[in-house]
């Protein structure tokens, strides 16, 4: 069986996929629009890179197709499996051979402007430019940080770091190392924040260009053997770290969650 692809051909196999799926929408009854979104609109993909499609269809049609994304990736060739969650209007399909395809299904009837449409958007089928007329309505909504987005998240990293020094003491490994990645996530989420990065800015550069150095390099070397003491060692230093970043957050964003309880948090892990 063959292991190894060339990026050639990945990227055609992607292409040929794209095509198939857009011309099958194309033909179906009730699709109104199709458009890209994610790295192939922001043109930064690649030959690992997914594609992120967007499927506006009928109001009357909606459930049609929510009730059969699972069911409609099956008939394009090189399918493998799906990947899904119940009460959701997407899909992510993968194909071989290392094809990924994430498709969301938008009812017409409740497309409102938002900064998300902002993004890099490549339209692929608009006979009455509802998308395009979407995008020009969004052009000058703008993304902006909640303080709830940030309390949920200090809330969820600090829970991480207590879960992680629990498991880890526990003998419980492989769920200590899941949750320092935990960690990780509301770290690299703190070091956006904290340096105005918008989802514009996600797009077009991964975490591991647009990341500060200093936080780059604490996540760098948190990596570790899978071992208590190994765990231990680099939970302490990225709650270093992130005592500093949760300072910062509590500064920029004047947060009404007491700061002097999120520093006991951090502060009791040993």
């Amino acid at each position: 069986m063959r292991t190894s692809f060339t990026c050639e051909d990945l990227e055609k196999a992607r292409s040929d996929l794209l095509a198939t799926v857009v011309g099958w929408f194309k033909r179906e009854p009730g699709t109104l629009g199709i458009f890209l979104g994610g790295s192939i609109a922001a043109e930064t993909a690649d030959a690992y890179s997914d594609i992120d499609l967007r499927i506006i269809v009928e109001p009357e049609q909606h459930s049609h197709f929510v009730e059969k994304r699972r069911e409609i990736p099956t008939q394009w060739p090189g399918f493998l499996f799906n990947e899904w969650l119940p009460g959701t209007q997407h899909c992510v399909s993968h194909f071989q051979p290392f094809g990924k395809i994430d498709i969301f299904y938008y009812d017409a009837a409740k497309l409102t402007p938002s900064p998300w449409y902002r993004l890099p958007i490549k339209i692929l089928h608009d006979p009455d430019r509802m998308v395009a007329d979407l995008v020009k309505r969004s052009e000058e909504l703008t993304f902006a940080v909640t303080e709830d987005d940030v309390d949920f998240s200090i809330s969820k990293g600090l829970a991480a770091a207590h879960e992680t020094y629990r498991r880890a003491k526990r003998g419980e490994l492989f769920y200590a190392q899941t949750l320092l990645d935990e960690l990780r996530h509301h770290m690299m989420q703190a070091d956006d924040w904290l340096h105005d990065r918008t989802p514009e800015t996600t797009v077009i550069a991964k975490f591991g260009k647009r990341a500060s150095g200093t936080v780059s390099i604490d996540l760098t070397m948190s990596y570790c053997a899978c071992e208590g003491e190994a765990i231990l060692a680099a939970l302490r230093s990225l709650v270093r770290a992130y005592r500093n970043q949760v300072l910062a957050l509590h500064e920029k964003f004047q947060l009404s969650r007491p700061l002097k309880n999120d520093m006991a948090a951090l502060d009791i892990v040993p």
